[in-house]
């Protein structure tokens, strides 16, 4: 009789092993089946600018920095390697103060911190890198080269080789795509920080679950699953030379005027980002997305809660992120404090940097005490 039985209960879990895996790969090729449609959609809507006398701009060849990437008044420019990976990136103020590690968006590099850099260098030691892929730092070609897991371990051993003595705390800070890396090194490593800010970045479960939330979010984030397909979108992303850079620098719907870029600033960018080679660790990002898994898709993954002090910043025009998501963050964390920025967009720390600055550094240095009370909760400072 218990022979029979443990026979019923194998079989039954082999079953829904089977099942399971079934529908991984049903969702996979639809995932793979909604970017060939997506790509397809781009192509020909691309089409008539084509056929259009003048309607398709070449990309300029830059071969010289400007000079804002070298300016002292940023910080120092090191490299490290790890694991075989070259890592790029520039340092301010004294090495003996505490680490404000900074970690940059998509399209974005160590340059995106140039206010923070210069802000923080009297009292903290900055440290803005080239996230893997980007900028100067390594660009393997490979995927799985950017996978959480081996992002967040080289991150890891990046701070204990900066740090000389490991009870030496961090202050963790994280924008965008830098800002879903910060989540998971937190959740992974937070005997590394002793504070946390998160800028525009919902946790990365919450995103992910809005992402697919409706057939309309799909189509909105439908850039998401045109990044399955091979080499397309790095030659996208520099058309038009290189059109997503001059989006960001121009007022348009909800999106605030960048005022405080410079024209050299955009160069910067444009330098950057001429190549296709340049987009190829970005992109790369977002091919590990795991779009057809269901358990981060739904939000069923164990709630890793950190227990750190955390700060969340979020313009109030952000196309990006809205309120509920910020509230369903607070969930991972044991202490959460929100600010929202008025008339800032999705990179507040660069469109509004004296303000933004002024709350870091109280959040920082300030007495947070009165933090304990609001577990779970948030605080909305005036």
């Amino acid at each position: 009789m218990l022979d029979n039985n443990s026979f019923v209960i194998n079989t039954f879990q082999f079953l829904n092993l089977v099942t399971n895996v079934m529908m991984d790969v049903f969702r996979e090729i639809k995932v793979q089946t909604l970017a060939f449609v997506f790509t397809g959609l781009r192509v020909m809507g691309s089409v008539p600018q084509l056929l259009r006398p003048g309607g398709r701009v070449e990309t300029a060849l830059r071969e010289t920095p400007p000079s804002c990437l070298s300016d002292p008044l940023l910080g120092r420019h090191q490299y490290i390697k790890i694991n075989g990976n070259k890592y790029h990136y520039v340092e301010s103020g004294s090495r003996r103060h505490q680490m404000l590690l900074c970690l940059h968006d998509f399209s974005d590099f160590w340059y995106g911190w140039r206010k923070q850099l210069r802000a923080f260098s009297g009292s903290f030691w900055v440290v803005a890198p080239d996230l893997k892929g980007f900028g100067d730092s390594e660009k393997p070609f490979l995927a799985s080269q950017y996978s959480d897991e081996t992002i967040t371990q080289e991150l890891c051993k990046f701070i204990e080789l900066l740090l000389d003595d490991p009870k030496r705390k961090v202050v963790l800070i994280g924008h965008g795509l830098g800002g879903h890396i910060a989540w998971k090194l937190a959740e992974r490593y937070p005997h590394l920080f002793n504070k946390f800010i998160v800028i525009s970045t919902p946790h990365p479960n919450i995103w992910l679950k809005n992402v697919i939330k409706t057939w309309r979010n799909v189509y909105e984030n439908r850039w998401l699953y045109e990044c399955r397909l091979p080499l397309l979108p790095e030659r996208n992303l520099v058309g038009n030379d290189i059109e997503i850079i001059d989006k960001r620098f121009k007022k348009s719907g909800s999106v605030i005027d960048l005022s405080s870029f410079s024209n050299f600033d955009k160069e910067a960018y444009k330098y950057t980002f001429s190549r296709p080679l340049d987009w190829r660790g970005p992109v790369n990002y977002f091919r590990n997305l795991p779009l057809s898994n269901t358990g981060a898709l739904l939000g069923q993954q164990e709630k890793n809660i950190i227990d750190l002090d955390t700060l969340f910043l979020v313009g109030n025009i952000d196309p990006q992120v809205n309120l509920e998501m910020v509230s369903q963050s607070a969930e991972y964390v044991s202490r959460f404090i929100v600010k929202i920025i008025d008339m800032a967009g999705h990179s507040p720390h660069q469109e509004k940097p004296e303000i933004v600055n002024q709350i870091m550094n109280q959040f920082i240095t300030g007495d947070i005490a009165y933090m304990s009370k609001w577990s779970n909760r948030m605080k909305f400072l005036k």
